[in-house]
């Protein structure tokens, strides 16, 4: 007979688990898509969630990478991390384009003006507005003036422009031509409007941008030539503009390392509107690069495309650390807020590398946007068939042109003007696949239509000539 325990149950026997209650398939699912969507997420904004921690964890450890500090941010970041960027980019550009865009005189002037010359008296304007109120630290406008007279940055916008889909050698041109130039015109921008006067360590700067710039991309260039398959190899394994932002990271990184270490005091009623008003100006400086770029008597007149205007963009917009901490110390190395002086151009810096990492997917959309060649599209608009006259432009709208054989040729179809075309019979078996709009562009849809089938007959033909006609007519409409 079992025994049996006050509780009622049967002793000698082990009573068996409770069964543990397992999630429903559709909640597993469901928290399988939210996880991914979040990876996804930190994948899609990793750099500016990068830029983020960099400034967090400067904050809260500003020795580790602080000039002089526990792995001598001096030698292994500033130069390091520079050294790495152009490296890459040598290893990327090719020679000739290179040497192509050096000739490109008109458009390196334009975008000197605008960082030497437009960017600086706007900034004075700012400034001087802003010393007129009570509530700011003087200190912080003149601060203001100085990051507002120095010249492009040296990596930042070789990066956004490469990843923007615009023309990095014009960036990397102009980075290299700014600084030299900025150490002579900087210095006088603010003996002009603030008295200062003092010389710029001219030694000192043609020394870091000969090592860090012209030294790597020359070696990148060597590399290249003598290992071309190899360096292929590497860039379809290895993802430069990923490395690129990382050392951008470790650049803002040890900036900040160095702003917090000096323990900067400010009222926040000073550096709140200065942070609003730099982030401001960089997206009015960014705008007024794009308008300029894009206003159609300085884009003919300096044969300016698409690739370009990201470059102008990213070189117009964007102040220099390197020159500009530098300067700030010869200028102002005695002043006991040397630290408030150079604090929006710290600022201004970390602004331009988080803005202008958000211009990058809206710029390489742009881009690469249907109509790659012509820009704006206001002026490249569509067609009316019975609208076409000398001058106006015109696209080729079938898919797929035929090539001698009769075989689809996947070759791009160019944009054509109307005075550069001569009258075309579409009763050829050349038109077949092939339409181009002309004034009668009406009755040359039917009539291709009609020697498709007689002449072309095969699917091919007939699916070129019938994407063409819809392409017509959607545009006509």
């Amino acid at each position: 007979m079992t025994a049996v325990n006050p509780m009622g149950e049967a002793s000698g026997l082990q009573t068996a688990a409770a069964p543990v209650a397992e999630a429903p398939p559709a909640e597993k699912s469901r928290l399988k898509t939210y996880l991914k969507l979040f990876w996804d997420l930190i994948c899609e904004h990793w750099f500016i969630l990068g830029l983020c921690f960099a400034i967090g964890f400067a904050a809260a450890v500003p020795n580790f990478g602080r000039k002089g500090g526990w792995i001598a941010a001096q030698w292994t970041i500033k130069y390091g991390a520079v050294i790495i960027i152009f490296l890459l980019s040598g290893l990327s550009l090719k020679t000739r384009a290179l040497l192509t865009v050096m000739t490109r005189l008109h458009v390196h002037l334009f975008i000197q003006f605008i960082c030497l010359v437009l960017t600086p008296a706007i900034g004075y304007g700012f400034a001087r507005a802003l010393m007129e109120s009570s509530t700011m630290n003087r200190d912080l406008a003149n601060g203001l003036v100085v990051a507002m007279t120095m010249p492009t940055t040296i990596s930042t916008n070789v990066v956004f422009t490469k990843q923007s889909g615009g023309n990095e050698p014009v960036a990397l041109v102009n980075a290299v031509i700014g600084n030299i130039i900025g150490i002579f015109v900087s210095p006088a921008w603010l003996y002009l409007y603030l008295g200062k006067s003092g010389q710029a360590p001219y030694a000192d700067v043609i020394k870091q941008l000969a090592i860090t710039i012209i030294a790597p991309l020359i070696v990148g260039q060597i590399v290249q030539y003598i290992f071309p398959n190899q360096v292929k190899k590497a860039q379809e394994k290895v993802n430069f503009g990923k490395i690129g932002n990382l050392m951008i990271i470790l650049l803002v990184w040890n900036t900040f390392c160095d702003t917090f270490h000096r323990k900067i005091h400010l009222e926040a009623k000073s550096w709140v509107p200065m942070l609003f008003l730099e982030i401001g100006l960089f997206i009015l400086f960014s705008v007024m690069c794009l308008t300029l770029a894009t206003f159609v008597p300085f884009k003919h007149f300096f044969r300016l495309d698409k690739p370009d205007a990201v470059a102008i963009i990213m070189c117009g917009s964007t102040k220099t650390l390197a020159l500009g901490m530098p300067l700030i110390t010869v200028l102002y190395g005695k002043h006991a807020s040397v630290g408030v002086i150079s604090l929006p151009l710290i600022i201004y810096h970390a602004s331009q590398c988080l803005l202008g990492s958000l211009y990058i997917k809206q710029l390489k959309k742009w881009v690469d946007g249907p109509l790659p060649g012509a820009w704006p599209a206001s002026l490249w608009r569509t067609v009316d068939p019975d609208d076409t006259g000398p001058g106006k432009v015109v696209r080729n709208e079938s898919s797929k042109a035929s090539d001698s054989s009769g075989s689809p040729s996947n070759s791009p179809v160019p944009l054509r003007s109307t005075e550069a075309l001569a009258p075309v019979s579409v009763d050829t078996p050349q038109a077949t696949g092939s339409l181009v709009r002309r004034e009668q562009a009406g009755d040359d849809v039917e009539r291709a239509e009609s020697a498709a089938l007689v002449t072309g007959g095969d699917s091919a033909s007939g699916t070129s000539v019938s994407r063409g006609s819809v392409g017509l007519k959607r545009a006509a409409t």
